[in-house]
């Protein structure tokens, strides 16, 4: 038995998946499928994580490690992702990077692809900036090569990391080959949402490059077509929009940097890990 666990997950939602895997997992037991079992207590795992439950996460892969055997390999992967996953975001890299890495390598022996990717992007997570890029490359090249649809859907991501990559190696124009990809992706594959969020990091990497006229008329635009959608305002946006304006001594900027702070404060990772951020957003507005 097998089970598509990217139609359980909702990233935003931990505890809603959560429930949806203890009810496949209920099925499991029952029907004595060990291998199943365990992949979808990994699963548990990381809805622990993703709420920050990192002692319970721990608790739950420690409890399977026994159990997993020569005949539940795919588990044992899922276990390496989702323990260097936890370790991860309890801001312990250095813990997780191993983790990742035998995952990474795990995944190839297996041919399993799409875990391969997942390895290695999250190696690049918890790698030095200098390393990451490589990381990428080999994720790219896994996926670019696959003719299956659901390891080829890695590639908007892998590009758009990539392209971050590059932006903090100051690499601008080959960040924007790869943010371009990225757009291309989502326009072909008709993700009006995504492709917006793709023409925002085009616009930020024409700020980098110092272009504040040409980025603040792809910013305007972009808004423009985002309320013709029907899509909601974007304080990320807005702030673009600000940062422009005030390097080209706009007034309007002050207008852009308030709508910005109302809508970023609302946010609550921002809240606890960007106030310096949001104060000078308020500052800015002149609020």
């Amino acid at each position: 038995m097998q089970i598509d666990f990217m139609t359980l997950w909702d990233y935003q939602d931990p505890v809603t998946s959560a429930m949806r895997f203890q009810t496949q997992l209920a099925e499991a037991v029952a029907s004595g499928d060990l291998p199943l079992e365990l992949e979808i207590i990994t699963q548990l795992a990381r809805t622990h994580s993703l709420r920050h439950q990192f002692d319970e996460a721990h608790q739950l892969l420690d409890a399977m490690t026994p159990r997993l055997t020569a005949h539940t390999e795919r588990a044992r992967l899922r276990w390496l992702l989702e323990r260097g996953r936890c370790f991860n975001s309890a801001a312990d890299k250095e813990a997780a990077r191993p983790l990742f890495e035998q995952a990474w390598q795990l995944a190839l022996a297996l041919k399993e692809d799409y875990l391969a990717i997942d390895a290695a992007h999250m190696v690049a997570i918890a790698a030095p900036l200098e390393e990451q890029r490589r990381w990428h490359q080999l994720a790219m090249a896994l996926a670019e090569r696959s003719s299956d649809e659901k390891v080829r859907g890695w590639l908007p991501s892998l590009y758009s990391n990539q392209g971050w990559t590059l932006f903090e190696l100051g690499r601008l124009e080959e960040a924007r080959q790869y943010q371009q990809k990225c757009l291309a992706w989502h326009a072909q594959h008709h993700n009006p949402a995504k492709a917006f969020i793709a023409r925002w990091s085009l616009a930020r990497l024409t700020r980098a490059q110092g272009l504040h006229e040409q980025a603040l008329t792809e910013l305007t635009q972009l808004q423009a077509q985002m309320v013709e959608a029907g899509e909601p305002e974007d304080g990320y946006l807005f702030e673009e929009l600000g940062e422009n304006a005030l390097a080209l001594s706009d007034p309007a900027a002050a207008e852009y940097f308030a709508r910005a702070w109302f809508l970023l404060s609302q946010d609550p990772w921002l809240k606890a890990n960007a106030a310096e951020r949001l104060a000078r957003l308020k500052q800015l507005a002149k609020l």
